[in-house]
């Protein structure tokens, strides 16, 4: 929980399409990730670097690093706000009453500067700008840590690429309820999903290994549906992760990303 200079390097991958899927690894050594969320983007906005959206979905154990930018100051706070509650805030951008949590917050601070906390717990964590209230709102889903040790294949787990990736999804709709993937194999490199019905294929995934062509493994997907989806890749060997995030209610857009893991390689 601290304040510092931005030099930090992006590591979390773009948007990938339309749901919000979460991941969760079997026993072994626990990784952690960090993410970054741009604060005040487009004025008054909190956008997360992976979904787009102001929505960050994690692990237990990553971190969110918020990274300040544009003309205005803003503060990050933990808690809740009632919608059109009339809090004032500065330049009557209020929006809502809102109460802090207590548990963390960031100064008020501008263009240059970043805040970070690591989230141990599970759960759902609300924030708000201590400047604008409830005009500029996120949300943190936190969910179990991911291990690392050899990939073991279940109904809800693939294991790619000759067992080395794992690859396990969940999805949200929009009345809030959620649930995990069921992953069914379709060859060693590539399988896919099915959420609500076992008829009904809802993600595809494949990793490829082209270390032969820029020293990499290679992550590639699609899907057919609009619901909310977070995907997580982990290489099993190195514990390097890969995830992709969409905004509920949009089309899943095809994932064709060449550097998905740029050192994994042999």
């Amino acid at each position: 929980m601290k304040a510092m200079q931005f030099a930090r390097l992006r590591r979390w991958a773009p948007i990938l399409g339309a749901a919000a899927l979460w991941v969760s690894f079997g026993a072994g050594a626990l990784t952690a990730a960090e993410r970054v969320v741009h604060v005040g983007q487009g004025g008054m906005q909190f956008v997360d670097e992976v979904s787009g959206t102001n929505v960050s979905t994690i692990n237990a154990g990553d971190t969110i690093t918020w990274v300040w930018e544009g003309d205005m100051n803003h503060g990050v706070t933990a808690g809740v706000c009632s919608a059109g509650g009339g809090g004032g805030g500065y330049g009557g951008y209020g929006g809502g009453d809102c109460l802090p949590s207590n548990t963390w917050k960031s100064a008020v601070q501008g263009a240059g500067t970043t805040y970070s906390h690591t989230f141990i717990a599970e759960g759902n964590f609300s924030y708000f700008c201590a400047v604008h209230l409830g005009a500029m709102t996120g949300k943190v889903k936190v969910l179990p840590a991911v291990a690392t040790g050899p990939c073991v294949p279940d109904a809800q787990t693939l294991c790619l690429n000759d067992g080395r990736f794992r690859v396990t999804a969940d999805w949200e709709k929009p009345d809030g309820s959620s649930g995990r993937g069921n992953g069914i194999p379709l060859t060693g490199d590539s399988g896919y999903f099915w959420f609500f019905d076992s008829a009904n294929i809802e993600a595809v995934v494949k990793v490829l290994n082209g270390c032969g062509i820029n020293n990499g493994y290679w992550v590639f997907g699609a899907g057919l549906t609009n619901v909310a989806v977070h995907v997580v890749v982990t290489d099993t060997q190195t514990g390097a992760v890969y995830t992709r995030d969409n905004a509920q209610g949009s089309a899943f857009a095809p994932v064709q990303d060449t550097k998905a893991f740029l050192t994994s390689c042999p």
